[in-house]
């Protein structure tokens, strides 16, 4: 293969990386980016109007929390804080709560801000009113009124504010950075050393480059993220952070390993290996494997995905760089790089497959969640990078090397695509949300609506609400049933709906409101439900309504 394609271009190798990748970044889809903890209740839940003060605001999330910083503060009307007491987390910790004074009539907002066991910020906003409903002039001229967020890294709806697209760039750009350096390390233990001297002093060059632009992106990702970590908790929050959590020790580590990689990578081979282990380590505490159990089992599987990967990719790029300068290094690394990135391969889809059924109970989220569909994404440009892959073998034993150069080249185009994709689904939730129940239909003689908060399996509020014409009077009787359609030998289950006092303000239809309620365990387990609602009124006439939903 001759070396024309280099010279005429006048970009690098990873200018011509980022290009790709920022090429499919501006393709990326407006859409929120959930956090991997979600709010599962409140309560006082959002919306709620109240006729007396509530003893404490009590959040529950669906995954272990951080202890070391988090806080949860109710304001009024005017913005001032009801209580300086802290909150408190329970034993497990996954719930919040903050005991209230006696509040007086009028509008509040809660909010409040944790950091995910996977080391992600998770905070919002939502109001409730006492006394009073949530429109009434004192909450609709309050400059207290905040919609409810979630953030996690930066939010994409409406598309990327300045401030999200530089924590986007800064988590491609450490995992190119990270998985090419540490990459480029083994091959150049592997492969380099025994080579001329003037070609293992130019990848040596290369590999002092690497350690620089690694130090330099990892404070700029540390420093991208760190806002968000601690909130408004100002250096108090900072010494938390790094003092009181697993989360800021796991950045501050990574951090130190890019600082001592400018004395371990000159030293011995053992010591080399063992840095490169431990950046890959670091790198598994700041993400999913740790906020699943068994985290032993996670915590291997995300190293041996990350030392497949860095062995892909640093190859693939040490390959690209020695055809570039030294070709006749690079013929005698083809074939090496060839048989390598086969066995990383396999290992990079046997590891990731077992991944995905550690964090997905049921294997079909993969096609609810934004990151199913990237892990989709991903999986398409894997087998493109196999077939890429047996292309060059198949082309190298009939030493058509000009061939093998052009599939090298389509190989890091398809590495680009991938690490941006990598950059951009890790740091989604791979669970989908459930998100409260709200069902409403209308008919000439009656309307009714259904309510499932928080619609999680295990003990959930039930909330039906009929509208009749006022003439009838009330229901004879209002039944409430859930059945799951994957599992039919189990018979349906009955809700205890009872009559409750309605205080909530809700459009009257011209009709006469009833209101039936109850709290208990009715939805024990995830997957599909068939929500039937039957409504008999003092006619014996009855109204049947019927929807399925999906429980996560």
């Amino acid at each position: 293969m001759n070396r024309s394609w280099f010279q005429r271009s006048r970009v690098g190798m990873w200018v011509y990386v980022w290009m790709i990748a920022l090429t499919v970044f501006g393709m990326l889809p407006a859409g929120t980016v959930h956090a991997h903890t979600s709010l599962l209740q409140a309560v006082p839940e959002a919306g709620s109007e109240l006729e007396q003060s509530p003893a404490d605001v009590t959040l529950t999330f669906n995954e272990r929390l951080e202890e070391g910083i988090y806080y949860l503060r109710v304001y009024d009307k005017d913005k001032r804080k009801v209580t300086d007491r802290p909150a408190t987390m329970n034993e497990s910790r996954t719930a919040l709560s903050l005991q209230l004074p006696e509040l007086g009539r009028g509008t509040y907002l809660a909010t409040y801000h944790v950091i995910s066991a996977d080391g992600h910020p998770v905070q919002g906003s939502y109001m409730f009113a006492v006394g009073q409903s949530l429109d009434a002039p004192s909450a609709a001229n309050s400059n207290a009124s905040l919609e409810h967020t979630h953030r996690h890294g930066g939010e994409l709806g409406g598309g990327l504010g300045l401030k999200d697209a530089l924590q986007f760039a800064a988590r491609i750009a450490f995992y190119v950075s990270m998985l090419t350096l540490t990459g480029w390390v083994l091959w150049y233990r592997w492969f380099a050393l025994g080579q001329p001297e003037e070609t293992r002093s130019l990848l040596r060059k290369v590999l002092i480059g690497l350690q620089q632009v690694y130090t330099v992106v990892y404070i700029l990702f540390m420093g991208a993220h760190l806002a968000d970590l601690i909130g408004d908790g100002g250096m108090e929050g900072l010494v938390s952070l790094f003092t009181r959590t697993t989360i800021g020790p796991a950045w501050l580590a990574g951090l130190v390993l890019a600082l001592l990689s400018f004395v371990c990578l000159q030293r011995g081979p053992w010591l080399a290996y063992g840095w490169v282990a431990a950046v890959w380590l670091s790198k598994g505490l700041l993400g999913h494997a740790a906020a699943f159990e068994p985290k032993s089992q996670t915590l291997l599987l995300d190293w041996l995905h990350l030392g497949a990967s860095a062995i892909w990719v640093g190859g693939l790029s040490m390959l690209l760089y020695a055809w570039r300068i030294r070709q006749e290094a690079a013929r005698t690394l083809l074939p090496l790089f060839s048989t390598a990135a086969l066995l990383s391969i396999l290992l990079l889809v046997v590891t990731g497959t077992l991944s995905v059924f550690i964090f997905l109970p049921n294997i079909e989220y993969v096609l609810e969640t934004a990151w199913g569909r990237w892990l989709l994404a991903k999986t398409g440009l894997v087998l493109l990078v196999i077939a890429t892959g047996a292309a060059t073998r198949m082309v190298l034993r009939r030493k058509r090397e000009r061939a093998a150069g052009m599939l090298i080249r389509v190989d890091a185009a398809w590495m680009a695509c991938i690490l941006f994709i990598v950059g951009i689904f890790t740091y989604l939730t791979p669970m989908p949300a459930n998100t409260p129940l709200y069902w409403h239909e209308m008919g000439q003689k009656i309307h009714m609506t259904t309510q499932i908060s928080p619609n999680n399996p295990g003990v959930n509020n039930f909330t039906v609400k009929v509208w009749l014409l006022e003439q009838l009077g009330p229901p004879k009787q209002v039944v409430l049933k859930l059945q799951s359609p994957d599992s039919p030998d189990i018979a349906p289950i009955e809700v205890p709906v009872e009559p409750a006092e309605d205080t909530s303000v809700d459009e009257d239809f011209g009709m006469k409101r009833h209101t039936y309620k109850v709290k208990g365990p009715y939805l024990p387990y995830a997957g599909r439900w068939t929500v039937e609602v039957r409504v008999l009124d003092q006619q014996d006439e009855e109204t049947v309504y019927v929807k399925e939903i999906r429980v996560y």
